[in-house]
């Protein structure tokens, strides 16, 4: 397969020696003697005649060339066929010449020389000549495509590869060749015949010429150069085309092949798309489960697109994840029988297609069952519903009574290993097998701040993720598709008043009226900086973090935990809230009043959220893992939950939603500290007139923007604008009192 063609001189040399006919009736001292004398022609030094022979010299030796003139059309016609089928193999003809001066075309590249034009000697009749003009750019398209195997066979890399493909699939073409000239020989082939028998290896010469022409052109890696074949393929629809490129891509596919069902990425030349980041960590120990979490499986493996080929890209996720989860098997200690099937691509066939779905699906599959039946994922999810979404009251109820205490304090007066006793003492005679794994925190940031960290940290993700995916080099940008790129641009909206606090009761921001871009935030700018941090309160910064153990933080990961961090400070903040208003009474019926205004506020909020939102989604995720059958299934499903019930609670970008409901709890909590304060009736009057204005003052800014929100032409999703409608069901009899 590595061996060398034998080159043009060589086969010239064997093809002139096996000429036949009225060539041979010149003896051999006849043709010395024709070569030694002078002929009067034109140019003198390049021509000499004898009889009704010509000879010219074609690389410094002189080749005879009939006088055409002078046969008869039987004979002119089998002089030609010769003379085509020696052009075609690579071979100098007598009579078809470029249509250029040859010195000048031994300056050529290779790959100019498809587009040299032929031309048959004048003399051959003119229905011969037109029948065989359509054959004369075999010539260039095989010494273009033969001149690119003999270079190749030296070289090592990609071009290698498809030269030895390139290689074998010429042997049909000098098969049928030699099978031209045994025709010709026996007086069974005419002129008619050999165009009807090449015509077809037209388009596939041309096909193969134009893609080696393309190949030297280009600095291309293996799949940019399957990639091109793969175009060629669907462009000239030759089937020689498609088995070069099953041939071509077989070294490629060996490591699909490798990696999609035994993990392992072979790729000596650096050219296969999955590169492993961490190669060195993959060993026959498993890694602690410290190293071993979702952060690391996230970031573990980089992908080059520029080395994935265009046929492979529908199913590049599916390559990915077979390995990948593979591998997670492995640091999990699971054995399972691994496929074994081999690999190849075949165009317009789905064989491959198959094989790597099966190979995907049997690593997920299994993953899906050590997750859910061994790891017991279920009862995870449960608690996170009972601990962090306030779906069991009672852990709730006594959360705020043990904590009472701590959270009227400010943060800084804090001590996280207390709370995390108290924590141990709440749960000491829970059931829950995984109560170990719930933990207090104190956060040092409000929620606005947090929910704009945390989004401003996935947009740098997801910038520096395209970056890394970026093709490395010029060479590798100009075949690959151009990608736009359009930079996100944000209007800032004007900021609220920062709160100010000062024991024992906050000012609170005011709350402006929505403005029309209210789909963008000023937080998301990057040139605007964070507000500055306030003293929190313990009921502010007082939050859960559940640290689940290897594997299930495949699932339950900390970007994901993070969220219902989120999720769980503002509902914790909102029962606060009402467990506090609850808690206090006046006999002055003016207070009374807006006293259980505040109090049907507070709950209707809490309650949209919890009941709303929260609890049938929650419930949905848990039908929908014991249906799913992959792993990618709980992933999506997971991740969906926890993104659908933090849109749908409006605690998404912009925040000022956020901000609002805390404004609007303090105002509860300051309005509390007043009753329990019982100043004197003037006083009392004034200040609670202050507390009627500002409440309403405030209420009206959040119905404002849920209108804002809730209207079609929004840039809200079609889930926030339904919640946003759904709450402000919930707030008519409120807002009622309000006109």
């Amino acid at each position: 397969m590595d061996s060398k063609l034998p080159d043009a001189n060589t086969a010239s040399s064997s093809r002139r020696s096996s000429r036949t006919g009225d060539e041979h009736s010149l003896g051999d001292s006849e043709l010395r003697d024709s070569v030694g004398s002078e002929s009067v022609g034109e140019p003198e030094r390049l021509k000499r005649k004898m009889g009704n022979w010509v000879f010219e010299s074609v690389g410094g030796f002189y080749m005879p060339m009939e006088d055409v003139t002078k046969l008869t059309v039987q004979r002119q016609e089998e002089l030609l066929i010769r003379n085509l089928i020696y052009a075609f193999s690579g071979v100098p003809a007598s009579h078809i010449r470029p249509d250029i001066p040859i010195e000048e075309v031994s300056q050529l590249r290779a790959n100019q020389i498809e587009k040299v034009r032929f031309k048959i000697n004048e003399n051959f009749s003119g229905a011969f000549r037109a029948l065989a003009n359509e054959l004369l750019p075999l010539i260039g398209y095989y010494i273009t495509v033969q001149s690119f195997i003999e270079d190749m066979n030296m070289t090592t890399g990609c071009g290698r590869s498809l030269g030895l493909a390139l290689h074998n699939s010429m042997q049909q073409y000098f098969e049928m060749q030699a099978g031209l000239e045994t025709q010709l020989q026996e007086k069974k082939l005419n002129l008619h015949q050999l165009v009807q028998l090449l015509r077809p290896w037209l388009v596939t010469m041309q096909s193969l010429a134009n893609l080696t022409s393309r190949v030297r052109s280009l600095k291309l890696n293996s799949a940019q150069m399957l990639s091109l074949i793969y175009d060629h393929h669907a462009h000239f629809k030759c089937d020689r085309l498609k088995v070069l490129l099953t041939d071509v891509s077989h070294y490629y596919m060996k490591m699909v092949q490798l990696w999609t069902q035994k993990g392992v990425l072979y790729d000596m030349r650096k050219e296969f798309f999955i590169e492993d980041t961490n190669a060195s960590d993959m060993s026959s120990t498993l890694l602690s489960p410290k190293q071993c979490c979702h952060a690391y499986w996230a970031k573990r493996y980089r992908l080059h697109l520029n080395r994935l080929p265009s046929f492979l890209e529908p199913e590049a996720e599916s390559i990915l994840l077979a390995g990948k989860y593979l591998n997670v098997l492995r640091q999990c200690n699971v054995q399972m029988k691994l496929m074994q099937a081999s690999l190849s691509y075949v165009p317009d066939e789905q064989t491959h297609v198959q094989l790597i779905q099966s190979s995907y699906e049997l690593p997920a599959q299994k993953l899906y069952e050590v997750l859910v039946q061994d790891q017991d994922l279920l009862q995870h999810l449960d608690n996170l519903q009972a601990y962090f979404l306030l779906q069991q009251l009672d852990f709730n109820e006594a959360l705020i009574e043990y904590y009472s205490d701590q959270l009227q304090c400010n943060v800084d007066d804090l001590r996280p290993e207390k709370l995390h006793k108290i924590t141990l003492k709440l749960l000491q005679y829970s059931s829950d097998p995984f109560k170990h794994l719930l933990r207090s925190q104190l956060m040092d940031c409000d929620v606005a701040t947090q929910l704009t960290r945390r989004m401003k940290r996935l947009k740098a993700g997801t910038e520096q993720q395209m970056q890394e995916t970026e093709p490395e080099t010029k060479e590798e940008q100009s075949e690959q598709t151009v990608r736009t790129k359009q930079e996100e641009q944000t209007e800032p909206v004007k900021q609220l008043e920062k709160v100010e606090q000062g024991p024992p009761v906050k000012q609170l921001e005011q709350v402006q009226q929505p403005p029309a871009e209210l789909e963008l935030s000023s937080e998301a700018e990057d040139s605007i900086d964070l507000p500055e941090q306030l003293a929190l309160y313990g009921y502010e910064a007082l939050t859960l973090r559940y640290e689940p153990k290897w594997p299930i933080s495949l699932i339950l990961h900390e970007e994901a935990l993070e969220q219902l961090q989120l999720l769980h400070r503002v509902l914790f903040y909102l029962h606060y809230v009402q467990r506090k208003l609850s808690s206090t009474s006046s006999n002055n019926a003016r207070a009374v009043a807006l006293h259980a205004r505040m109090l049907q506020c507070i709950q209707q909020l809490e309650q949209h959220m919890t009941q709303d939102v929260v609890k049938p989604r929650w419930q949905s995720l848990l039908d929908n893992v014991q249906k799913a059958e992959f792993v990618d299934e709980l992933m999506k499903l997971f991740q969906g939950t926890l993104d659908s019930c933090q849109v749908m609670c409006l605690l998404s970008e912009p925040v000022t939603f956020v901000r609002s409901l805390y404004t609007l709890g303090q105002l509860c909590l300051n309005y509390n500290l007043f009753l329990e304060r019982q100043d004197s009736e003037q006083s009392f009057d004034s200040s609670l007139a202050e507390y009627e204005q500002e409440f309403n003052g405030l209420l009206i800014g959040i119905l404002d923007l849920l209108i804002e929100l809730a209207r079609s032409n929004s840039s809200c999703g079609n889930e926030e604008r339904q919640s946003c409608q759904q709450l402000l069901r919930r707030l008519e009899e409120i807002s009622q009192e309000l006109a």
